[in-house]
């Protein structure tokens, strides 16, 4: 954070590594959306919950809870922009609604934003990593975003701002992918869809008249796959890995396992970066193909490390 009253805690005065999901929120209150401080509950024997003031958003507020592994936020249901924050975003990721399932912690209580009333409910979420950007960029709205970006562009004058995504760039209609994220939960499987859908388009137009039957996502029956989508009309096979963000420049989170299996495939491999706002419009903002041998080692930051259990042997 960038303005943070020296009497308040940091991170590292928690003692302990919070969840990514909530690392995730904080660098995107602070860079995206303009955070410039923060209430802390002042809990210390658990998990407390430190609320976000946004100046930018007329001092919105969003609280989220210091976890070690869940991703727990505050959020008002109305949104930045007047709509209703539960109509844009998946029903299971919402745990409580305040004042209807009782009261919430005493710092959301006595917060003069966050505080619930029948005139303001408040929602208790619990999110993935990968929800958060979604569920920030629904609730600050259309408008927000559109002033974030033009504060970003008055900090770096030279970039033209009629800059595009990329020559790649391919919309669908609101409507169709509405119906994309009603069937499907999490923003990333909503993103793997769009990519199904053009990758049919793409076969059509290499010539294969059935393209049903070689595009498939494999994502939804093999985890462990390494990518996404696979598609296999000879000549043309390729093996897509989806990364699906609500903001394209964003940076994204590669699995060992993903980077062993996209390697060993050189060629076939393909990353695809898929952007989704909160109308639910979605695009395809870039493609890389042999993105393990593309990808240089300064670009790659380990996050997480695996270790083996020998470490508790052989304890006094």
């Amino acid at each position: 954070m960038r303005t943070i009253e020296k009497s308040k805690r940091s991170l590292s005065d928690l003692g302990y590594p919070v969840a990514s999901g909530v690392m995730k929120t904080i660098r995107l209150l602070d860079e995206q959306y303009g955070a410039t401080d923060y209430h802390d509950s002042g809990h210390t024997s658990t998990a407390p919950t430190w609320i976000f003031k946004l100046p930018r958003y007329g001092n919105a507020e969003i609280g989220a809870r210091m976890n070690k592994e869940n991703t727990t936020l505050y959020i008002r249901d109305q949104t930045c922009d007047g709509k209703r924050l539960r109509d844009l975003i998946p029903a299971d990721k919402v745990t409580k609604v305040y004042p209807r399932d009782g009261q919430p912690a005493n710092s959301v209580l006595h917060s003069p934003y966050l505080g619930p009333s029948s005139m303001n409910e408040v929602l208790m979420l619990s999110l993935e990593p990968d929800d958060v950007e979604f569920v920030l960029a629904a609730f600050f709205g259309e408008g927000g975003r559109r002033e974030s970006m033009q504060t970003a562009a008055g900090a770096n004058s030279n970039r033209p701002q009629n800059e595009t995504a990329g020559a790649n760039k391919r919309e669908i209609s609101e409507e169709d992918f509405a119906a994309l994220l009603s069937r499907q939960s999490e923003t990333g499987r909503a993103g793997e869809m769009l990519v199904i859908l053009d990758e049919l388009e793409r076969l059509r137009g290499c010539g294969c008249a059935r393209p049903d039957d070689y595009v498939r996502r494999v994502a939804e029956t093999d985890v462990a796959r390494g990518y996404d989508v696979e598609s296999t009309w000879p000549g043309e096979e390729r093996s897509i890995e989806v990364k699906t963000s609500t903001l394209a420049g964003s940076d994204f989170f590669l699995t060992a396992n993903e980077r062993a299996v996209l390697g060993g495939l050189g060629p076939r491999a393909w990353l695809y970066r898929v952007t989704i706002d909160g109308k639910g419009d979605g695009n395809i903002v870039a493609r890389l193909n042999d993105p393990v041998n593309h990808i240089k080692e300064e670009d790659l930051t380990p996050v997480v490390w695996r270790v083996s259990n020998r470490v508790f042997d052989n304890q006094d």
